[in-house]
């Protein structure tokens, strides 16, 4: 029998402040994001001038980034067995511990190679850690406020990262071991947080039902399922049941399954490119940039140095923190494809003219443009994968290989950027990278039609 319009209002009942609010766990984990946050955004600034001051060249300096990367890709199908077998909180606490013992090594480093065996230690604990955060948000967040929280999980690491570089280039004058140190104390503060105030499995699932809504908003116009799979069904026009009965979803998605959802085929796509032309560049060629704007290559002026690439990287990070404070309800509004198509254009355009930089304020204004659509990709990536999953079965397979396509980009973005950035010089390397970005954004353009099998996916799921 297929309701009218007044029935189903009537049916319906009105969205109450209850389930509005964010739940418990989620508080938790958001306010173990910006301790961590906080922590990386002092290290992160100094990274490159350290290695470098092993008397390295810029191609060396960009591997101690790339392997922290590195091993994060090779042991990213080991985190999502282990998460599947011990759960989420115990694993994230356990990533956290192995980082923080890697930092405060990394503080204590004697030589350049100490300090490249301790960051890719870390790479093991940073894996752990972030697939559990994500796994957590799957599971903690309803459907109908996923962008929302995205959107305030990533606002809280934002935070942190704005006053972590401003902290960095107050204390710069006291060298640059300093800060891996406070970054090994941050992570073990968000460890802490997290086992002791995150609920346990059975709350976590009890407080997602009572935030549920009775009947789930779509995140879009619902487009028709894979046609060329032939395990899809077809999605009715008028929203009646299929004649087909639609079978037991299984308790754990692959990432065979997964494949067969468009959005999910193009998030991973997005998420290298991602990996190589933000996450990579931002932690290795930008912060050599500034220092070398600030500095013109004097050695005597670190410190100068440290500044502005603490500065640079704090206004990037403001920027990306205002506009995650919209982009989240926009996604659950608007649609995942739009947002993540004009984030895509936005940071592309910005990151491709970065290299031609002159002086300070030229930078600054860039990384804006740049902060800013990146914050117009991340909540509506992060949703649109946790809406593949659902929020009934686990997912970390499925989490797992997302994440591993973002450390693959961050390995391969600053080794070859900055082995262009050697030959050429900085603007074509940073062509290259915005160039990604503008790539990735034609598989997400508004006019795409997505495509699904309809038995693996949510009742309310749309693809949009």
């Amino acid at each position: 029998m297929q309701l009218t319009k007044a029935d189903e209002t009537e049916g319906t009942p009105p969205e109450t402040p209850a389930k509005t609010r964010i739940p418990t766990g989620l508080k938790v984990l958001i306010a173990a994001s910006f301790m961590i946050a906080l922590g990386y955004g002092l290290v992160a600034p100094v990274l490159p001038s350290f290695a470098r001051s092993f008397n390295v060249g810029v191609a060396a300096t960009t591997i101690v980034v790339s392997a922290l990367a590195a091993m994060r890709l090779v042991f990213a199908p080991g985190a999502g067995k282990l998460i599947s077998r011990f759960g989420e909180r115990p694993i994230y606490t356990c990533g956290m511990v192995i980082v923080a013992v890697s930092s405060f090594v990394n503080a204590a480093a004697w030589d350049y190679w100490v300090l490249l065996a301790s960051r890719a230690f870390a790479g093991i604990g940073s894996v752990m850690f972030t697939v559990s955060a994500m796994g957590l948000l799957v599971r903690l967040a309803p459907s109908h406020m996923r962008g929302r929280v995205s959107g305030y999980y990533a606002t809280a690491f934002l935070l942190g990262n704005i006053m972590g570089p401003v902290v960095g280039g107050a204390l710069s004058g006291l060298g640059m071991r300093l800060p891996f140190a406070l970054y090994g104390c941050s992570l073990l503060i968000a460890g802490a947080i997290v086992w002791f105030m995150m609920p346990p499995a059975d709350q976590i699932d009890a407080e997602r039902e009572a935030y549920s809504l009775p009947t789930q908003h779509d995140t879009g116009s619902k487009a028709s399922p894979d046609t060329n799979d032939a395990s899809a069904t077809d999605v009715p026009a008028s929203g009646e049941e299929s004649p087909r009965q639609k079978p037991p979803m299984p308790a754990t998605m692959t990432v065979r399954q997964a494949l067969k959802f468009t959005n999910y085929r193009s998030a991973l796509f997005t998420n290298f490119t991602i990996g190589w032309a933000v996450l990579g560049i931002q932690s290795s060629l930008i912060p050599l940039l500034a220092a070398y704007l600030a500095t013109g290559g004097d050695a005597s002026r670190a410190p100068e140095g440290t500044v502005l690439a603490s500065t640079v990287m704090a206004v990037g990070s403001l920027a990306n923190a205002l506009t995650q404070t919209v982009s989240g309800r926009l996604s659950d509004n608007l649609g995942r494809r739009i947002m993540i198509f004009i984030g895509l254009l936005i940071a592309g355009t910005a990151i491709s003219t970065i290299g031609i930089s002159s002086a300070p304020w030229m930078l600054v204004a860039l990384i804006v443009g740049m902060g800013a659509g990146a914050a117009l990709i991340t909540p509506s990536l992060q949703a649109s994968v946790a809406d593949v999953i659902g929020s009934k079965r686990d997912g970390a397979p499925v989490l797992a290989t997302f994440q591993m396509h973002s450390d693959f980009g961050m390995i391969l973005g600053p080794l070859l950027a900055g082995a262009v950035a050697d030959t050429w010089g900085f603007t074509p390397a940073f062509m290259l990278c915005g160039g990604l970005l503008l790539a990735a954004s034609l598989t997400w353009l508004p006019f795409r039609t997505p495509h699904w099998p309809r038995e693996l996916a949510d009742e309310n799921y749309t693809g949009r």
